[in-house]
């Protein structure tokens, strides 16, 4: 899924109603993101049920991702269940795991999107060894898995540093709002941006003039 006009793909994740599915579809939303299961308290935590009814609205050539945590057969379980395009892992794993994981989940025709978190120890050889275990991308995400309420701003410097030492694709997040989103990205060549809050009037309800504002930014 690569854009031809170099412009990143966006990622609008914590839905949580069918007319934000919606309408972030309609205004260009390449990814939607549902957070299910997840094994810590979040406000836009959903149920795997509740996230099955609204991701039966998300069509080509728009994809899905399920945010998630847990343990890998908790992973799998939900994979199964859902089947979205992707599957994002917000949670501290091994490599052996992921290795595991991923091609567990190819064989449900499912990619694995694997977080990595700024404080990480060598964090550029940790990015580098999960970019061998099959995932498809890695998401450089500080908002940390044991206080995902609490957000961060995206590092740009640091992705670079990332993403010159891995040879998949690395997704920025943290803070990305329509009003920063250009000098964000700007002079890099980020594949994708993860953005919630910066998209949202309260946590789980996405404000339409916020997302067309962001689109409109993007289009320069």
């Amino acid at each position: 899924m690569i854009r031809a006009d170099s412009k990143p793909l966006v990622k609008i994740c914590g839905l949580q109603r069918k007319q934000d599915v919606d309408m972030c579809i309609r205004h260009g939303a390449d990814v939607l993101g549902f957070v299910v299961d997840y094994p810590m308290p979040v406000s836009w935590n959903l149920t795997i049920e509740t996230a099955k009814e609204l991701m039966t609205t998300v069509n080509p050539p728009a994809k899905s991702c399920v945010v998630t945590g847990g343990t890998a057969e908790h992973v799998c379980k939900i994979a199964k269940m859902l089947r979205p395009d992707y599957i994002q892992l917000h949670w501290n794993v091994s490599v052996a795991e992921a290795t595991r994981l991923a091609a567990t989940l190819k064989q449900l025709d499912v990619k694995l999107i694997q977080t990595i978190f700024p404080d990480t120890p060598d964090l550029a050889q940790v990015a580098a060894d999960f970019c061998r275990t099959g995932i498809c991308a890695l998401l450089l995400d500080p908002r940390a898995q044991d206080n995902a309420e609490q957000g961060g701003e995206a590092d740009i410097s640091l992705w670079h540093k990332i993403q010159a030492s891995v040879t998949c694709p690395v997704i920025l997040a943290g803070g990305i709002t329509p009003n920063n989103v250009e000098d964000t990205i700007k002079g890099s060549e980020v594949w994708m941006i993860d953005l919630m809050t910066g998209v949202e009037s309260a946590p789980g309800l996405k404000d339409e003039n916020l997302v067309v504002e962001l689109f409109k930014r993007l289009a320069g």
